[in-house]
């Protein structure tokens, strides 16, 4: 597997201790999207082009349709859409995470299985599946785009 060496800065989402690709950083994205390298090494750790391209989705400066493109480039050289980031979240999780409905419509109608179950840094969340994870995001932190994420993974 081809990896991308990227140093990339982290921004906290919230309570959630989410590790997030920043936007100004997405060449580096771009990159390793070009040579159709499904790995990219972040912060020491080695971690799937498609959860970290995802964890900028949702970053103010970033272009949402350009974060999109890029998961579709990794998707197309073959990367995995399931396979979870060094804290064992999943894309679609991430999706989850950040309450980004659009983002999570994308990968469910890219195949990501919203049934799989999280195994990970963060005993909270380990064992639950996407809705799960919903769910308990819901009632912790209720917010119009959490009911919409939480309609669409019901309706899938």
């Amino acid at each position: 597997m081809k990896k991308t060496r990227l140093a990339l800065a982290c921004l906290p989402v919230l309570l959630l201790d989410l590790t997030l690709a920043r936007a100004d950083e997405l060449s580096g994205i771009r990159a390793a999207a070009e040579k159709g390298e499904c790995v990219i090494v972040h912060e020491g750790r080695e971690e799937p082009a498609v959860a970290l391209t995802a964890s900028a989705y949702d970053l103010p400066s970033s272009d949402k349709q350009e974060v999109l493109k890029l998961i579709s480039v990794f998707l197309a050289h073959g990367c995995s859409i399931a396979q979870p980031d060094s804290a064992g979240m999943s894309p679609l999780n991430v999706s989850v995470l950040t309450a980004e409905p659009d983002l999570l419509r994308y990968l469910l109608k890219a195949g990501a299985d919203p049934s799989e179950r999280i195994s990970g840094s963060r005993p909270w969340a380990n064992g639950k599946n996407s809705v799960e994870l919903a769910q308990a995001l819901n009632k912790v932190s209720p917010s119009e785009r959490r009911k919409e994420v939480l309609e669409v993974l019901n309706s899938n």
